[in-house]
């Protein structure tokens, strides 16, 4: 082992790293057979109902432009998205497709099934606590990976 993996491994934040790599190949290893992680990003989003622009949506998921119209596209392709025109208005809006929203939400139970097996390791009594501490650390590494 070099010195640098050794110094690496020396870091207290080595530990938060090997975790996140662990579950990152369990995210991939979990991912839908029914959508593309981009396809699942946008169902969420969509989930609530309300109509977006290609910018809304863009500014939304903090992607460019760019990468939300092809994307959308792909989603539009698959029949996830649907678009249309209010009147008076030249952009369009998109909404996600019931069929797709139905979809979405039975991969949604699967991967919290998934989820509910993982949260079995911790301890009963331990669990909110867990839980507590985990969104404060994922929102603290979101808010330092986001800043830099």
């Amino acid at each position: 082992m070099t010195s640098i993996t050794q110094a690496a491994r020396a870091n207290p934040a080595w530990g938060a790293l090997a975790a996140i790599a662990r579950i990152e190949r369990g995210r991939r290893a979990a991912d839908s057979l029914r959508f593309t992680h981009a396809d699942q990003r946008l169902l969420w989003m969509f989930s609530d109902g309300k109509p977006r622009t290609l910018r809304e949506i863009a500014d939304e998921l903090g992607l460019e432009q760019s990468t939300v119209n092809r994307q959308v596209n792909g989603a539009l392709k698959a029949g996830r998205l649907r678009r249309f025109r209010e009147p008076g208005q030249t952009a369009w809006q998109f909404l996600a497709t019931d069929e797709a929203l139905a979809e979405f939400v039975r991969d949604l139970q699967d991967h919290l099934a998934l989820l509910k097996q993982g949260l079995q390791a911790v301890p009963e009594d331990e669990r909110s606590r867990f839980l507590e501490h985990l969104g404060a650390f994922a929102t603290a590494y979101n808010e330092a990976a986001t800043q830099r």
